[in-house]
């Protein structure tokens, strides 16, 4: 349940009263439906007005901004937690991984910076998080047509435009959120990597083992074996690369599924099926399987419970022998 949202807005005060007014609604939404604000912390522009908004229908803020900014007349100081980092690339983390879902209101250089960033971590997947542009006034018309001529292009595949959503409403902004759910990508990169390499050298020769790679060849791994509904492959999959299961080398999914038949008896009280009491029961399952670090075993099991539905899921962890991992 989505229940952060990272805001990206201007800190200008001198632009047309609309977006003002747009900033103050979308705050007072996010309150309405119970959605708390973590943002860059200023109090001035669209950033001040979108956590006004948000204070005035009685949401929780959450500010951060880094050591330079943290000013009077800067800082917005009325956060109900208030994050001072280091410097911009640690705000910019620290609002990243704490958001559920990310709202980009318009704004400058820093904002459209912001926004593309998030856009693009999302195509490497990073994350699978909703990411809305809220397009008041068509501010982001240009931008967007020129998203668009870089996919006629061929600098990026037609998918890529998929990463986002594109409203005017605040309300139909939160609605995508709502009811969003991440969707499988079939290439991690959405767009062209293999690229000839330059005459005299080959794949081979520019590969350079990285740290992580090395380290993995020491590490211990367990193989899971976890049994669900197809209709929650995609929660389990985003689950298990939240902890860095099957994360190995240069992959971020090393996967194995199929198709399996699961069977139970219903006991008094149980859930999530129905179903006579003490009746054998069945229905289709995948057998999802997963290499885990033997030190993340316990973090892992435990994300995928909670991506679970199941009260008492199957999950199989099986020690390696080490095999040059």
């Amino acid at each position: 349940m989505v229940k952060t949202i990272c805001v990206f807005s201007s800190s200008s005060n001198t632009i047309d009263r609309a977006y003002f007014d747009a900033a103050d609604r979308l705050g007072r939404t996010m309150a309405e439906r119970g959605k708390q604000l973590i943002f860059g912390g200023g109090t001035t522009g669209l950033m001040g007005a979108c956590a006004r908004g948000v204070h005035s229908a009685g949401g929780v803020v959450i500010g951060v901004i880094p050591e330079a900014l943290n000013e009077k007349g800067v800082v917005y100081e009325e956060c109900d937690e208030l994050v001072v980092t280091p410097g911009m690339r640690e705000r910019k983390g620290t609002m990243d991984e704490r958001a559920d879902a990310f709202i980009a209101l318009p704004g400058g250089f820093g904002t459209i910076e912001e926004i593309m960033e998030i856009i693009t971590l999302k195509q490497l997947r990073y994350h699978a998080k909703p990411i809305v542009i809220l397009n008041t006034k068509g501010f982001y018309t240009p931008l967007l047509e020129m998203l668009q001529e870089v996919v006629e292009q061929d600098f990026a595949k037609s998918e890529c435009m998929e990463l986002f959503y594109v409203t005017k409403s605040p309300e139909e902004a939160l609605d995508y959120i709502d009811s969003y759910t991440p969707e499988a990508c079939t290439q991690r990169w959405l767009t062209d990597v293999e690229a000839p390499f330059p005459e005299g050298d080959s794949p081979e020769s520019n590969v350079v083992a990285s740290p992580d790679e090395h380290r993995a060849q020491k590490e211990q791994f367990c193989k899971l074996e976890i049994f669900i509904p197809e209709t929650h492959f995609d929660p389990l999959c985003e689950a298990l690369r939240s902890v860095g299961a099957g994360c190995v080398g240069g992959y971020d999914s090393c996967l194995s599924v199929s198709e399996v038949r699961g069977y139970w008896r219903p006991l008094p009280g149980s859930n999530p099926y129905d179903g006579e009491i003490g009746v054998l029961q069945s229905a289709p399952e995948l057998k999802v399987e997963v290499l885990c670090r033997e030190e993340r075993l316990c973090e892992t099991v435990v994300a995928v419970k909670k991506a679970h539905p199941y009260e008492v899921p199957v999950i199989n962890a099986i020690r390696l022998e080490a095999t040059g991992l």
